[in-house]
């Protein structure tokens, strides 16, 4: 029998994903799907393992999850993304929770193990990587702002054993795309705050993050994947704050450009002016 549960996850065009993932939760009762406008078989497969689907416009990842938080109709919620799947040890964990009553706290913290190129990555940063997944919606919610988004909880977590698995990429491209999309979110964000940055603290802060990465998180144990990591990290470091400085200078151009036509105007009116106007 399915637990008192809710699942809140989500979507837009994940039908290489969602399958497997809602395959995976046979052992919740309730499923709640939020897309946001998919133009592939999203929706007509998520319906098609029971999911209650809704839509809403997209605006940012915390409003759209505290979303479909509300449309959930159990006291405890299990927050996931469509590229995340439950270990057959998660599941039995959470079984246990709830069957044995044993929640002892408002929330749990879960760890996440991805697959990259074909390995599961345990370094470089990537595991356990815990993340606030199960919590009472009562006690929780997702704050952020354009990027980042977690889960505020108003008691301390827990952390679980067991492992949530995160297919992350498909492969390079898709990666390159998310680093393209986080990387004008973050500079955004970061613009909105009133920061601004320069080429050379890009590259800066790009060195740090690939050098911490693979060195001090020991993404070399990783192999081959761990070194593309670790390149990409740089990569995506360096592109977020070259985005935030390509903002800050550009709007900064911008003022500049105005204040020179302001000028060229100020000073024809001035000539203009002085035809008529004696100053002694």
């Amino acid at each position: 029998m399915p637990l008192p549960l809710s699942c809140a996850i989500i979507t837009l065009n994940e039908e290489d994903n969602i399958s497997r993932t809602l395959a995976a939760l046979s052992f919740i009762e309730d499923i709640v799907v939020i897309d946001s406008g998919s133009t592939d078989k999203t929706v007509e497969l998520a319906k098609s393992h029971g999911a209650r689907v809704f839509y809403r416009k997209f605006d940012n990842y915390a409003d759209q999850k505290n979303f479909a938080i509300e449309k959930t109709k159990f006291d405890w919620v299990f927050a996931i993304d469509a590229d995340e799947v439950v270990s057959d040890g998660l599941k039995s964990e959470i079984i246990e929770l709830f069957k044995e009553n044993k929640l002892e706290s408002v929330g749990y913290l879960i760890p996440r193990l991805t697959y990259y190129l074909g390995k599961w990555i345990r370094f470089g940063g990537y595991y356990p990587n815990y993340q606030i997944r199960l919590f009472k919606k009562t006690a929780g919610e997702f704050s952020g702002g354009l990027v980042h988004e977690r889960v505020k909880l108003s008691g301390k977590p827990i952390k679980l054993k067991n492992p949530l698995y995160h297919y992350s990429y498909k492969n390079i491209s898709d990666h390159l795309q998310f680093i393209d999309r986080y990387s004008s979110l973050f500079a955004e964000e970061e613009f909105r705050k009133g920061k601004t940055s320069s080429i050379f603290w890009a590259f800066l802060k790009a060195c740090f993050k690939g050098f911490y990465m693979y060195w001090i998180r020991l993404g070399i144990l990783d192999g081959k994947q761990g070194f593309v990591l670790a390149l990409l990290g740089f990569y995506y470091n360096f592109l977020k704050y070259l985005k935030l400085y390509e903002k800050s200078n550009s709007i900064s151009s911008f003022f500049v450009m105005v204040d020179s036509v302001h000028d060229v105007k100020s000073s024809k009116s001035t000539k203009k002016d002085g035809n008529q106007i004696h100053v002694g």
